[in-house]
């Protein structure tokens, strides 16, 4: 059951779309764009796929990557834009073996216990069902939060003994370095909004700043490609993609 919404449909509507169809003047166009970019491959390799759950939902921005006819239930702790099937405190309050596939985008990190949570992932899936997981490397974080950060071989030990685990990087030290820079200003655009006449003056300007700091992260990104590239990295994200073993 889903609790009333705090945020306008027309919001929801907007939000979902940076998240889904990100524009190249959005201070975050490149880490989204890899992230939509990545999820959908991964989707697209799955066999069969009947029913999922997409966990920690938010707006649902990603239920269309999913097969038509794919019946998807959205889960939250709360239902602030309103788009939640099911709302509750506790993780993951579903019989085992019910879905495909469990997705959970940029979230997984707030659990304090992530291998419990991955057995929790498991054991709603069913056999054979794949998990896709997405954690931020580099983010800025809130100090009255609880989160982790995750490396590839962290995240493989997480999914230890789960099938044909594989970790793909959403972009290197070029996206990382246009998310961070972008972000950086998009703090300082929050806070001229506050002034309606700023607000309106400072959009256009703020635009064509996010659209250079794309620009040059693009240019980075090929640099770290080319040159340097090795055992050392910097992602803006890992997805992690695990199957549960069929019995």
């Amino acid at each position: 059951m889903s609790n009333e919404s705090s945020v306008a449909p027309a919001a929801v509507g907007r939000i979902r779309r940076t998240r889904r169809h990100p524009r190249f003047t959005q201070f975050d166009y490149l880490h989204v764009k890899r992230l939509v970019d990545d999820l959908a491959a991964a989707i697209a390799g799955l066999g069969e796929i009947r029913d999922v759950l997409d966990v920690y939902c938010g707006t649902r921005p990603y239920d269309d990557l999913f097969p038509v006819g794919a019946q998807i239930v959205g889960f939250d702790i709360e239902d602030r834009f309103g788009v939640a099937d099911m709302v509750s405190r506790e993780f993951l309050p579903f019989p085992p073996d019910s879905f495909d596939v469990v997705l959970c985008t940029q979230a997984f990190y707030y659990a304090d216990d992530a291998p419990a949570a991955a057995g929790e992932l498991r054991r709603v899936l069913r056999p054979g069902g794949t998990a896709l997981v997405s954690v931020p490397v580099v983010w800025e974080y809130d100090v009255r939060t609880f989160e982790q950060r995750f490396t590839e071989s962290s995240l493989r030990r997480v999914f230890d003994g789960w099938d044909d685990v594989a970790v793909v990087e959403n972009g290197g030290w070029g996206v990382s370095w246009a998310a961070v820079t972008g972000s950086l200003f998009a703090r300082i655009q929050e806070r001229l909004a506050a002034r309606v006449v700023l607000r309106t003056l400072a959009r256009p300007g703020f635009a064509a700043l996010y659209a250079a700091i794309n620009a040059v992260g693009l240019a980075l990104e090929a640099l770290d490609g080319r040159l340097v590239r090795g055992s050392y990295r910097l992602p803006m994200n890992l997805l992690v993609s695990a199957r549960r073993p069929a019995p």
